[in-house]
């Protein structure tokens, strides 16, 4: 389904675009060091895509939006104020980052909890 693309083949096409004629060789190093763990970044979040779009093959019920969801009004209020719009984002989380949202209580997160592991089965 997906071809597996190395970090460095991911990364090498943006970092050798640049033209660095008139730097000196420190300040290219530093340069490349910054760019590559920002560019390692996006790599990151672009297989942690992947990976949900894959679960969300087998889970169909990833695709709902947290509206349709049976979860109370405060867990939709606590995921929506962080930006969370369906139940794949949710899935994007674990219970430590979860818990870290704004008024993210423990009944909440074990309602949240709960509901994930009936979606995911």
């Amino acid at each position: 389904m997906y071809k597996k693309i190395s970090k460095d083949a991911f990364i090498a096409p943006f970092i050798e675009d640049i033209n660095f004629d008139t730097t000196t060789s420190a300040l290219k190093e530093k340069f490349f060091k910054v760019y590559r763990e920002e560019l390692q970044e996006l790599w990151e979040l672009f297989l942690a895509d992947i990976a949900i779009e894959q679960l969300a093959e087998k889970h169909p019920l990833l695709r709902t939006k947290l509206e349709d969801t049976p979860l109370s009004n405060r867990a939709k209020n606590c995921l929506m104020y962080a930006n969370v719009r369906t139940v794949a984002d949710i899935a994007a989380y674990s219970l430590s980052e979860l818990k870290m949202f704004r008024n993210m209580g423990k009944k909440t997160l074990m309602e949240i909890e709960a509901y994930m592991k009936e979606v995911l089965g």
